[in-house]
């Protein structure tokens, strides 16, 4: 009983671990080749010198500078003023009891207590929404600059791919066309027709290709500020430095 108990669980296992194997072996491990992360790492890197990002820069000195000028409300209820009459200007000791020189006065209205450290609060408030905005903003530009990259190789792979398909389907269409050209009664005008159908849809799917890789490599350009051609030189030169 315990052998045939022991042999069940065995079996059990051995199913949920193949199970297991082939689930995984599903998901195919995506490794870049070390020259791809180089060139990955230099395009984000250009990427986070985007002049939109300039802007966060400019708004966050903007915040803090607010936040100076609310901490400065505190100042503005000292205030000072000279007394200058024929008494102080001969020194007079026994008249500056009534007549001082300076005066200074301290005023303090009690809505300065809530409004001054409520402005100062606000004013590092919206400075730290403004560096959170740009992080969230710098993370945006990377997953933008990394899927321009991707559709851009993407898009080259399949073209390298198509070169040949439109090769084999040119040669048919050229073969076909010369018999048909030459009398042979096995090429009808039908044949003839699906042939150049065929390699035309080919050179259709190339162009499309090209094009699709052309608006990656705009769109990569547009957010790394320099061309790729420039980006992958420096991703050359640092792999070489190394």
């Amino acid at each position: 009983m315990k052998k045939g108990l022991f042999f069940i669980i065995g079996l059990v296992f051995c199913i949920s671990v193949q199970a297991q194997k082939k689930e995984t072996s599903l998901y195919i491990p995506l490794t870049d080749s070390p020259e791809v992360a180089q060139l990955k790492a230099v395009l984000v890197e250009l990427a986070m010198q985007n002049p939109a990002l300039k802007v966060y820069d400019n708004k966050a000195k903007i915040a803090k500078y607010q936040q100076n000028k609310a901490t400065a409300g505190w100042l503005n209820m000292f205030q000072a003023s000279g007394n200058l009459n024929e008494y102080t200007l001969k020194n007079n000791s026994n008249n500056a009891t009534f007549f001082p020189r300076y005066n200074f006065s301290l005023t303090v209205p009690l809505g300065s207590f809530l409004y001054i450290p409520n402005d100062v609060k606000i004013a590092k408030t919206e400075r730290k929404v403004v560096i959170n905005m740009k992080e969230e903003q710098q993370l945006k530009i990377k997953a933008d600059v990394l899927n321009a990259y991707e559709l851009y190789a993407a898009n080259k792979k399949m073209l390298e791919l198509e070169v040949p398909l439109l090769e084999d389907v040119y040669n048919h269409y050229k073969q076909t066309e010369e018999k048909f050209s030459g009398g042979d009664k096995e090429i009808s005008v039908e044949t003839l027709n699906i042939a150049y159908r065929s390699y035309n849809e080919e050179m259709v799917r190339k162009v499309m290709l090209e094009r699709d890789i052309r608006q990656a490599k705009i769109e990569l350009e547009r957010l790394i500020g320099i061309s790729f051609e420039e980006a992958v030189l420096q991703s050359q030169a640092r792999t070489f430095n190394k």
